[in-house]
């Protein structure tokens, strides 16, 4: 009887370790399982971060922060009125005529001024008239969505005949 309870004892003491030697593999296991998502958490902080400073897409804080969901820059009203004025004179002691932006979209053959589509002579007769209203120089942004060459070379045109400076936006 002493025996087959010895016998017993040392098939259990197997057991046990066996049992032990699994445990030590599962914790090992689950270890590492915890620093994969903790890395995968790093990643995905590190891209929240690239996103909402770098902005591509017009989330956060970067340079493209104020477009909306990533297209073009919206257009001011139809008025020129709602063009955006800055002051900003390079040498402080000079005086400089303040200057307004507007921005306008050339898409594909027409052109998007006011967030509403505008021909040419509409565009160049409201700029022409904000400038003469508040007697300030207008900037046009000029924005290529997907622009046909014929459509980007008229309004360059028609802004130089008028004398309206322009720059063109990437």
């Amino acid at each position: 009887m002493a025996n087959d309870i010895e016998k017993q004892n040392e098939k259990l003491e197997k057991q046990n370790e066996k049992l032990e030697k699994q445990n030590r593999k599962l914790k090992k296991r689950s270890k590492a399982g915890g620093k994969i998502i903790l890395f995968l958490l790093l990643i995905i902080a590190v891209l929240a971060a690239v996103i909402f400073f770098f902005d591509p897409f017009g989330f956060g804080i970067g340079p493209n922060a104020n477009k909306k969901g990533g297209g073009s820059d919206p257009a001011p009203a139809a008025s020129a009125g709602a063009a955006e004025t800055t002051v900003s004179p390079e040498d402080p002691s000079e005086t400089t005529k303040p200057q307004a932006y507007t921005d306008i979209t050339v898409s594909g053959s027409t052109y998007v001024f006011g967030a509403e589509e505008s021909d040419l002579d509409n565009i160049i007769s409201v700029i022409t008239k904000y400038t003469e209203e508040h007697h300030e120089s207008v900037i046009a942004k000029i924005f290529d969505d997907n622009a046909t060459v014929n459509a980007m070379e008229e309004l360059k045109t028609a802004l130089e005949n008028a004398g309206i400076e322009y720059i063109m936006q990437i």
